[in-house]
């Protein structure tokens, strides 16, 4: 049992005989249970089910969820308490959201900041001196980034950017900070709502600059996480210069706990503390300003939305857009419309417009049928 857990906790037999150490191992299983066990109680209820839930009840449902999830991949407690980070062999996996490698209590690694790292590291059995140049080629681990590929692949086939409304720890201290009783700015897609606004004019010029900035997030990837890597210089750009998840849950608390890292922080600390200054700010105003415009891997995610297999579905039978109703529309954070493309690349899978509608015409799984045997349309509208 006792090289398990070292081997599972990363740690020398030396470390044991610190209190400090054995404490943080007790505070991690203590957390893993306890999540796991609020994960067990919620499918054993059944409170999944938004339909029946209602949007209050759901709220409360997916923000237990987010918590229990962000427990689970950063209950490493060692590296809370010692202000160290996680370097066992479970730091080789990548979680499925934007969780920093060098949160103390991480136990994985992010897959954005994994395929920017895959140049930086060689494979030192594929290595040999050139004979022409005298200079000692190494090999990139191109099998790394395969494998970071792959699994962002799978994630994102099996379920889209359901990992950005459920499992994403950023997405979730958005989601908190959204929650803060403040003047909001929405920007809702259908054209009743629009008219109805306090200000249609001016809802619709920040509705085409919201359309294209959300492309923004697309060029965050091609040029920071791939191209720059690729072509300019093997250096994690998005990571080191922009990243405000990675400063959030994992330079601040390391450098709050590591007084020589404090120390060594200089303008680039600074600019990326600006950056997540600012986010937190609009996040109070306008909901998940980082997944609409900034996160490269929600834009993976978003490209996979329309086909993977877990997707929202619409009961047309049931539907009253026809009618007036604008219910989901209206509750949407992201701005999306569900009945015109119910797996929109926008969509987060938050859940919000599944609670609120009031016809229960939206579902969400992996079925294509409803338990009464109506067909779901799953594309968008013609």
């Amino acid at each position: 049992m006792k090289n398990v857990i070292l081997w599972l906790f990363g740690l020398e037999e030396s470390a044991l005989s610190d209190p400090v150490v054995v404490a943080g191992i007790v505070l991690s299983f203590v957390l893993i249970a306890a999540a796991a066990a609020v994960f067990v109680i919620l499918g054993v209820k059944k409170r999944y089910k938004i339909h029946a839930a209602g949007i209050k009840v759901w709220n409360r449902t997916k923000l237990i969820i987010q918590s229990c999830f962000f427990i689970l991949t950063n209950s490493f407690m060692v590296g809370w308490l010692k202000g160290g980070i996680y370097q066992g062999k479970l730091k080789y996996m990548c979680v499925p959201g934007m969780n920093c490698y060098s949160c103390p209590g991480a136990w994985g690694a992010c897959p954005i900041g994994s395929l920017q790292a895959v140049l930086d590291s060689f494979d030192t059995k594929r290595s040999w001196l050139d004979p022409e140049t005298g200079t000692y080629v190494k090999a990139p681990l191109y099998w790394v980034a395969v494998y970071v590929i792959g699994i962002i692949m799978v994630f994102g086939a099996i379920c889209g950017r359901l990992v950005c409304g459920l499992l994403c720890p950023f997405g979730w201290v958005q989601d908190l900070l959204y929650k803060i009783p403040v003047p909001k700015l929405k920007l809702p897609r259908d054209e009743r709502l629009i008219l109805n606004s306090k200000h249609p004019k001016a809802t619709r010029v920040f509705l085409k600059i919201d359309k294209y900035l959300r492309y923004a997030k697309y060029a965050f990837l091609i040029i920071m996480v791939i191209f720059l890597p690729l072509f300019v210089k093997a250096d994690p750009w998005f990571c080191k210069y922009v990243c405000p998840s990675g400063m959030l849950i994992g330079g601040i608390p390391l450098m709050s706990m590591n007084a020589e890292l404090a120390a060594a922080a200089g303008n680039l600390t600074l600019l990326k503390i600006c950056i997540l200054v600012s986010l937190i700010v609009i996040s109070l105003f306008l909901y998940r300003p980082f997944c609409r415009y900034i996160c490269p891997l929600g834009a993976i995610y978003s490209l996979l939305n329309p086909f993977s297999l877990y997707k929202y579905g619409i009961d047309d039978s049931k539907c009253n857009r026809e009618k007036g109703c604008s219910a989901c529309a209206r509750a949407c954070p992201m701005g999306v419309d569900p009945v015109k493309n119910p797996n929109s690349p926008e969509c987060i899978r938050c859940g919000t417009c599944n609670a609120t509608c009031p016809q229960k015409a939206i579902h969400a799984g992996f079925r294509f049928k409803t338990a009464e045997g109506n067909a779901l349309r799953t594309k968008k509208r013609k």
